[in-house]
């Protein structure tokens, strides 16, 4: 498996590969998003100044594509797909602002997709070449306004709702990966990808059916059941983790900001 990460260096962003002594990262030469080799080292992965592995213009989330979420059914209906604002996104263990307006704040742990070449309307094959690598995002979600909000502006973009993982991995068998979100030491969702309804590629199918994706971008799969147990506030700490994707850790903080 290869892990690629994004970094900043005397005031640079570049990309780096983990060497197999998973503590030293070595340069990227070339584009990540195409042909590319290992560099010489720039450092060891504790002491870099990481960033998340993605540069999105689109988010794109998939909402109900978990059974576990949805609940029995003889047929399960398509996911629904929304957006999410890319100024959201922050590093694996930046706090979480919760603003003081909000009634109610949950996390949701996902499996991410980051986007490796431009796709739109893709069939199967498309979607699968254009699969860069996986990472674990938190679908941080706000309570919507009495459902007037229909298109979720205000519960899914807020500033720091979408904490990503350090790590982009590559290739992963990501049909059977545990998932878990734990608040303050108390687990609220433990689910498996293998309840998915849609899976990476067809996932990527819809999502490009609806929206031009470019390298970069970055598409959140869903999150099993518990979500909804998984209020925070302010002082608390979340652990999310998907199995050999990463981890996050972020305090949640209050904010008068938004």
């Amino acid at each position: 498996m290869t892990s690629l990460v994004r970094f900043v260096q005397n005031g640079t962003v570049a990309w780096g590969t983990l060497h197999a002594d998973a503590v030293t990262v070595l340069a990227v030469e070339g584009c990540v998003y195409g042909d590319w080799r290992p560099g010489a080292p720039v450092g060891s992965l504790a002491e870099l100044d990481l960033l998340p592995p993605c540069e999105p213009n689109v988010i794109a989330a998939l909402a109900y594509n978990y059974k576990d979420l949805v609940g029995p059914r003889n047929q399960y209906e398509e996911p629904l797909v929304f957006l999410k604002a890319p100024t959201c996104v922050i590093p694996s263990t930046e706090a979480v602002r919760v603003p003081s307006w909000v009634d109610r704040v949950w996390v949701e742990v996902e499996l991410a997709i980051v986007v490796g070449r431009p796709i739109f309307s893709a069939d199967r094959d498309e979607a699968a070449r254009a699969i860069l690598g996986y990472t674990i995002a938190n679908d941080v979600t706000a309570s919507n306004i009495c459902g007037r909000d229909h298109h979720l502006a205000r519960s899914k973009s807020l500033p720091t709702f979408c904490p990503v993982g350090d790590l982009l991995r590559r290739p992963v068998a990501t049909s059977s990966l545990a998932m878990t979100t734990t608040i303050n030491g108390r687990r609220t969702q433990c689910g498996t990808t293998t309840n998915r309804i849609l899976d990476d590629i067809d996932a990527l199918v819809l999502v490009s059916r609806i929206v031009a994706l470019q390298p970069g971008d970055l598409v959140l799969t869903g999150t099993p059941a518990g979500a909804m147990d998984s209020i925070i506030r302010p002082g608390d700490r979340v652990e999310l983790a998907v199995e050999s994707i990463g981890n996050l850790s972020n305090p949640i903080v209050g904010s008068e900001l938004g």
